[in-house]
This record gives C-alpha cells, structure tokens and sequence, in this order.
C-alpha cells in the first residue's frame, strides 16, 4: 500500500501537526507494507525523510514576504499548493491513500483520510487569527462531505466532530498520540548544562509549554501565580516556552509585573534538542489550556517524570487521566492551589510524577500507526 502525505506542515517549525507527521510516519514507516511518499509542496519522496535543514526558515520567511505585499496570503498559498499537488499526482498512484494531517486535503480523486486535530476554530473561533477562520469556515465542511475516513486524535475531538458536523460516528477513529522516547526523567547532574544555556537550573523553576495565544489560558496562569507567596515565586520562577502567535495584547499586559520582579521568563522558540531537559528539569509542569485536541505537552511532561497540573476540559482528562492535577480552567484560586501544593510538597510532586510516568507509557506511536493503517485498508475495501 502506498500512502500519500502532505508534509507541508514540517516546512514550518515544528508545531503539533508537524510534530504528529513526523512521530506517525516515522513509525509507520516499519510496518511491512507501509510505503511512504511525503509531498512537500514542490516535489514528493519516497519514504518518511524530513526536509533538508533551512527548508523550513526558508519556507517561513518566503511565507513571510508574501504576507507584506498580497492581501490574502493564506488564499494565494493554497491556490499554489493545489496547482502543484494536482501536477505531481495526475498519474496516480495506484493502490494509494492520500492521507491529509492537517484538516483540510488537496484535491485529489483517489480514496482519502483526513485527520481533524480539534475544532477550536469552530468551538472558540475568537482564539484564531480571521484569515484561519474564514479559511476554515469555507472548506472544512466540504472536507468532510467528501472525505473517505476521518482520524482523530482525541474522542473529545471526535464528539465536536459529530456535533458541529453530523458526522457517522461509523466514518470517525480515533487515534491517541504518544511521547517521543526523548521524553523521560534524567538526573539532575545532567541536565546543569543544558539548563544552564537558558539561564535556568534543575528543579528550580515552574514550567508551561506552548504557543502564546490566547486558548493556552496563560493569563489565569499568571494570576494564579502571582498569587503564590513572595519566596516560592523566587524560589521557583515561572517559565515559558513557547512561539509567540497571536492575540497576545491582553497576555503581554498581565505579565508585565511579573517580568518586571524576575519572576517570569519568556523563552521564545526553544531549539527541539533542548525541549526535553527543560521538560525534565521543571520542578512542575502547568497547562490550564482551555481547549486542546489532544494535550500532547502535559504527556510530555508525564513522561519526563514530572508532575503535571492541567485544565479539566475537552481532551485532557482522556490524557492525564487520575495521574495529575486537574482544574476549570477559569478557576485562578483552585490552580493557585494546586500550584501550592506541588512546589511546598515535594514528596507529593515525586509521588505524583510516578504517577504521571507510568500513565505515559501506556501511550505509543507503533500503536497510533498500527491504528491509522488500520484506517486506510479499511478505506481501500470499501
């Protein structure tokens, strides 16, 4: 069976649809009869081979001119991207899926799966920039109409699925993502070094991960924070990794106090190799998102041996389950506390983390593609 990928999504810094090609097809690429052709906008290859290193900045920033001079450039974008994808597929592939990661496929008119991380943009249209929106709204319906199977990574996502669309649940699978194996607890010894080119030291320190945008809920984060008393904040600065994206206004402005004491520090885009010890170093992790997917940080952070926080809503308690703390995600004194209680008592952040480490390793990406190839027989006997 040849499947068909667009890899689009890894042209970009990697963010969780690039992530999820990357773990899916890696590890779909050792099923025996699971030949790979990943298509990259101007050319495809054989087999799970991520772009050449600068494709991606180089892909961003030729994004990034577009968007000065042409006043839809997602629409101009899309319209390339079609031209090209209906050129290098107009012969076929035979017994060929074409599997779309990233909600909206390409044309195409052979068998196909798409794959519907969420439906934040439908549920919470106000956390997206407009032009995703507007994109969205236009053609998700018609992508589902006319799409073979529909992958999705959560069965909270699944049931939005079923409630924005009407989709037969029959058409639906759902798929669970996994931790890479580079997530796991190291010792404190080795982690000085990494740690210490971002300015930080092991066990020293509250983490969050994730883009700055407004559905991560990080300015209830921030309040609940702030709260804490005067030495755990300085025993243990808040820290955030993450891209800055948008809507951010309101998040920069309740963080300035905190910035201005030393309390908070903003990372920025972290380089991959350094994501995992910094997940591993964290005294705690944090992640009140109000709406996720899947949630793939807090497993992260579960597998790095670390206790996890998190909101209560959509996907999250599927993936942290009993093995951490969960909160609604408006409640500032009830994150406050559990905050409290993870970095003042630390036997019961060890115990927790135990927790949180067995619970991730329940989760696998040999399972995930077992499942999504799974999906495309079942797509090619009809």
């Amino acid at each position: 069976m040849r499947i068909f990928v667009n890899g689009t999504p890894l042209l970009a810094p990697l963010t969780g649809v690039g992530q999820y090609i990357k773990h899916l097809f890696t590890a779909m690429e050792k099923l025996a009869d699971a030949k790979i052709c990943m298509y990259y906008g101007t050319h495809y290859v054989q087999g799970m081979k991520l772009p050449k290193p600068g494709a991606a900045s180089v892909a961003q920033g030729g994004f990034g001119f577009v968007k000065r001079f042409v006043p839809q450039p997602r629409a101009l974008r899309r319209l390339v991207e079609r031209a090209l994808f209906a050129f290098h597929t107009r012969r076929g592939f035979g017994n060929t899926v074409y599997h779309e990661p990233n909600f909206v496929p390409l044309p195409y008119k052979g068998a196909q799966v798409i794959t519907v991380h969420d439906l934040s943009i439908f549920d919470h249209p106000e956390t997206h920039p407009k032009d995703r929106v507007r994109f969205m709204q236009t053609h998700m319906a018609k992508a589902i109409e006319e799409t073979n199977h529909i992958v999705v990574v959560s069965a909270s996502s699944g049931l939005a699925l079923q409630r924005w669309f009407s989709v037969d649940p029959a058409r639906i699978t759902v798929t669970h993502l996994a931790a890479d194996p580079r997530f796991h607890p190291r010792s404190p010894e080795l982690l000085v070094h990494d740690l210490h080119s971002l300015g930080l030291t092991p066990g020293g320190y509250l983490l969050s991960v994730g883009t700055l945008e407004p559905r991560k809920n990080l300015c209830t984060l921030f309040a609940a924070y702030g709260g804490l008393p005067n030495a755990l904040r300085k025993r243990f600065p808040l820290v955030v990794a993450g891209m800055k994206g948008w809507g951010t206004e309101g998040l920069m402005k309740s963080a300035e106090l905190l910035l201005e004491r030393g309390e908070l520090k903003l990372l920025g885009y972290v380089p991959d190799a350094l994501i995992p010890p910094l997940y591993s170093g964290a005294a705690a992790f944090c992640y009140p998102s109000r709406y996720e997917g899947f949630g793939l940080p807090a497993l992260e952070a579960m597998a790095s041996g670390v206790p996890v926080v998190t909101g209560n809503t959509t996907s999250l308690p599927e993936v942290v389950g009993d093995a951490g703390l969960m909160v609604d995600p408006d409640d500032v004194d009830g994150l406050r506390a559990c905050l409290l209680q993870l970095l003042e008592d630390r036997v019961f952040a060890q115990s927790l983390g135990s927790l949180g480490l067995a619970r991730a390793q329940t989760f696998s990406w040999e399972r995930c593609a077992a499942e999504t190839y799974c999906v495309y027989e079942k797509v090619l006997n009809g």
